[in-house]
């Protein structure tokens, strides 16, 4: 079985002279910056240390305080986020909305990071696969995020080794035990790349591979169930994965640095393209018109809106406050910050500042469901 740092090297060598990628694979030597994230059961080290860039680096989750991440083109947070403490989390939404970096986030960190900083979009569907391998399908074959991933794995070389069961454009994912199932809330701003109808089947969601621009300034949240370093995927999808995780770097810095890519002629014309399926397609078998008003913001009868409340900062001198209350939206205390701090006047359900200004984007108290006012 080849180590990751030959897959890389694999994937670099096929990028220059098969994918006519150079040029861009050029720029990222000189250029690309990855800083990636540990969590307890990601370990981005094992890939993030083999890609080609001017820089890669790893560190802990409270390391993330002390680095500036604007800095980096993409910032990898693993699985499942939650060591991160509460007060980087304005750091890590300005990266984004102001500075137009890109995050990528991987299984639980759409609970941990995702839901808490970038709301709205994509979340936890609530149920827990299995430890289990599927195979996934590529809907967007001409996504730069996918770019000669289609017919690389249609390769004999991988095919041979893939089973029986996963057809010749497919590749088998790995979901650990307990991985989140990838519900999307708003399907007109989330881009599907890969779904897995087996996942689908077994546990409600089929995105694999998702995305959502975020701000305007370029920013860019992109999010894969399970983790980078699928260990029992299969080379097939191991490569599928290495060739992903460089791709989203090139594109980054592509933009940053204003290149034009064009695949090798004829490269494009010979692959196997699947349909592409959209959430907001009443027609596709997995979607009907009624499991869309999961997507939707609920009627003012289904919701229980009874009125609305106003938002009045705290007094934390007063003894009807204790920091060691917890903030409604993000479940954190208020013990390490120094910030202003806010309450709904009709529940008395306490915000941090940060988490208030991304609540009122919902328009409702995440307590009681009344309409926030100032």
């Amino acid at each position: 079985m080849s180590s990751w740092k030959d897959l890389y090297s694999e994937v670099k060598k096929r990028k220059m002279e098969a994918l006519d990628k150079k040029e861009v694979v050029n720029a990222v030597e000189k250029h690309g910056k990855i800083l990636a994230v540990k969590g307890r059961y990601e370990k981005p080290e094992k890939v993030v240390d083999h890609m080609y860039a001017a820089k890669h680096e790893t560190i802990k989750p409270r390391d993330i305080l002390k680095y500036n991440i604007n800095d980096y083109d993409v910032v990898l947070i693993g699985c499942p986020g939650d060591e991160i403490p509460h007060s980087a989390f304005p750091k890590i939404s300005e990266y984004v909305n102001l500075h137009g970096g890109w995050i990528m986030t991987t299984d639980w960190a759409i609970k941990h990071i995702i839901e808490v900083i970038f709301p709205g979009f994509i979340r936890w569907n609530g149920d827990k696969t299995a430890d289990a391998v599927v195979s996934c399908q590529i809907l967007e074959p001409n996504h730069p995020f996918l770019e000669g991933v289609l017919t690389e794995i249609q390769q004999d070389k991988w095919h041979a080794k893939t089973t029986t069961t996963t057809k010749k454009s497919e590749f088998r994912w790995w979901l650990e035990n307990r991985s989140f199932p990838i519900q999307v809330l708003n399907p007109t701003a989330v881009k599907v790349l890969i779904d897995s109808w087996e996942i689908k089947k077994k546990w409600g969601e089929s995105p694999v591979l998702c995305y959502f621009d975020y701000g305007k300034t370029g920013g860019r949240i992109i999010h894969l169930i399970s983790h980078t370093h699928l260990q029992k995927g299969g080379q097939k999808g191991k490569y599928a994965s290495a060739l992903i995780m460089t791709n989203i770097l090139d594109e980054k810095v592509s933009r940053k640095m204003g290149l034009s890519k064009k695949p090798a002629p004829g490269y494009v014309s010979n692959w196997e393209e699947t349909p592409s399926q959209s959430y907001a397609d009443p027609n596709t078998p997995w979607q009907s018109q009624d499991d869309q008003s999961q997507f939707v913001t609920p009627s003012i009868s289904e919701s229980g809106l009874t009125g609305t409340a106003q938002i009045i900062e705290v007094d934390v001198n007063s003894t009807n406050f204790s920091y060691a209350s917890k903030c409604t939206y993000c479940s954190y205390d208020f013990a390490d910050y120094s910030g202003k701090i806010y309450k709904c006047k009709a529940c008395g359900t306490h915000y941090h500042e940060n988490c208030l200004n991304i609540q009122i984007n919902e328009g409702i108290c995440k307590n009681c469901g009344k309409i926030l006012l100032w």
